[in-house]
């Protein structure tokens, strides 16, 4: 039977079936608009509403201060008498306020105790002895539109606020009729004396504030009812979403497994191949450049006694012994980690110590800057991560002078005697650091006939029993002080007859190696 493709409508589904963050996302984008799209229009009606009411204010006041111009000013003025018309009326018997006096005095009134209205009469040109308005950048921008315009009807309109509290502002010309024009030019305190008619001497702005947020209370049955509605079309929408889950869920869970399991023995067989070759590579390679019984004894005046079995994870454990004519030096290191990068971090180490060697420095710290300079070089070609502790020892006649950053030195003298010595100040870890000459010390040991030193890796005292307690350095201390012989080879064997009893039948983890070596 031949399997249909699904419609893209089914697959836009199963899409979100298999997505259930997406899926509850529109959801709630869904449910989250709607309140949006009302509150925004509710924003237009508010500021509709607000320009409505500013706009009729201003001509309501403006209407007001006409009338009390034209009728009762102009009539004080054609009638001579006790009564004054002037600025400062509160201080002259018979007084009365001036047209422009009243807005500002109403202005007070009107807005004075209102947290949402404002009312300015403002000019950027007040008399002399009265104080600067500080116009706003509006009210200013106002001014200089309506004396361009010189058009007594035109009004200036500006918008503030976020979606949660609005403020409109309304701003129109204040301008100079006849008699304000002969009032302004004689008056002495007057900022000019060349009015005209027309001028526009100051505005009148209006504020109206609109606190949107602080109301939404009013609106309190629309958001139950939105609250409510969505708590239903989730849960609806959630059960719908669940029952199509299960059964599409289970089909591709059985799927999944059933790949997973083909896959993972794919990957377990190739694995086990590979694993398998890259050990026995790293195996082949610690013993390839292992010093040869011929080279460990043909120094006159040692008996070096060696060795090294890698561990079922091979690590990368290093030493050799370099003569150059009369010079002998010897060296041990770890390598960290295991496997293939750590073996050939190892050759790496090797090769580069056998050309210092034959061409290098003999100074043991120049030796150890020369050595890690082309091992950081080499590391960072091969974008590995592995480095390794490593020490020498350079061999004179009736003293050996150590270098480099390792595990202790053991001495062990024919009197019984037993020296351990802390390597930890001597280096740094090689392919640490491009220049690790600051920290290289060195140390001058005497060393003469039937002396002994037991070099070793972290391999030895990390060995582990099948409780799980490690061999540790005291007890390879005891080991040698009771194996302590005339004999680098009889040394060794005790050594390693104590570990591997200690060992038993734990599975072995890292590489063991250990040196001895005896003055002859």
């Amino acid at each position: 039977m031949q399997q249909t493709e699904p419609r893209r409508v089914d697959k836009f589904w199963l899409t979100l079936i298999e997505r259930p963050a997406v899926f509850l996302l529109l959801v709630v984008i869904g449910l989250a608009l709607l309140p949006v799209a009302v509150w925004m229009d509710l924003r237009s009606i508010s500021d509709a509403s607000l320009q409505a009411q500013a706009i009729d204010l201003d001509q309501t006041i403006s209407k007001i201060r006409n009338y009390y111009a034209q009728n009762i000013i102009a009539r004080v003025q054609d009638a001579p008498g006790d009564i004054t018309p002037t600025h400062e009326y509160h201080d002259t018997p018979g007084g009365i306020p001036i047209p422009a006096t009243l807005s500002i005095e109403l202005g007070e009134v009107i807005g004075g105790n209102a947290r949402n209205l404002e009312y300015r009469f403002v000019s950027d040109l007040p008399f002399e002895d009265r104080a600067s308005h500080n116009l706003t950048a509006f009210e200013i921008q106002a001014l200089e539109d309506f004396r361009e315009s010189r058009d007594p009807e035109d009004i200036e309109i500006g918008y503030e606020g976020s979606i949660f509290s609005r403020k409109i502002r309304i701003a129109s010309p204040v301008m100079l009729g006849e008699a304000c024009v002969a009032c302004h030019n004689s008056h002495p305190e007057s900022p000019k004396t060349d009015w005209t008619v027309g001028d526009v001497r100051g505005i009148q702005a209006i504020t109206i504030s609109q606190p949107i947020a602080e109301n939404l209370w009013a609106f309190r049955y629309l958001l139950l009812y939105f609250a409510g509605a969505g708590a239903i079309g989730a849960a609806v929408t959630g059960l719908q979403w669940h029952q199509a889950t299960r059964f599409h869920r289970m089909n591709r869970n059985l799927e999944k497994a059933n790949t997973e399991i083909a896959s993972l023995n794919e990957r377990l067989t190739s694995e086990n191949l590979r694993l398998g070759a890259e050990i026995e590579v790293a195996r082949q390679i610690q013993m390839m450049v292992l010093p040869t019984q011929d080279e460990l004894g043909g120094i006159r005046e040692l008996e070096i006694a060696a060795f090294m079995e890698p561990a079922d994870e091979v690590g990368g454990d290093y030493y050799d012994v370099l003569q150059l004519d009369d010079r002998v030096k010897i060296g041990i290191g770890d390598v960290t980690g295991h496997g293939l990068e750590s073996g050939v971090l190892m050759l790496m180490v090797q090769s580069v110590a056998v050309a210092l060697q034959e061409r290098g420095p003999s100074d043991p710290r120049q030796f150890l800057t020369a050595l890690n300079s082309a091992i950081c070089r080499n590391i960072k070609r091969t974008k590995t991560d592995k480095h390794l502790t490593l020490s020498f020892l350079d061999f004179e006649a009736d003293k050996v002078t150590l270098s480099g950053q390792h595990e202790e030195l053991i001495v062990l003298r024919p009197d019984g005697g037993c020296d351990i010595i802390d390597t930890i100040d001597l280096g740094f870890p090689i392919g640490l650091d491009d220049n690790i000459e600051p920290f290289i010390e060195t140390r001058e040991l005497v060393f003469g006939p039937g002396d002994i030193i037991i070099l070793y890796t972290d391999g030895v005292t990390e060995a582990a029993n099948p409780e799980g307690e490690l061999f540790g350095l005291d007890r390879l201390v005891d080991s040698a002080r009771r194996h302590n012989a005339p004999s680098a080879a009889r040394v060794l064997e005790g050594l390693l007859t104590d570990v591997k009893a200690h060992i038993a039948t734990q599975t072995v983890f890292d590489d063991i190696t250990l040196l001895v070596i005896r003055h002859n």
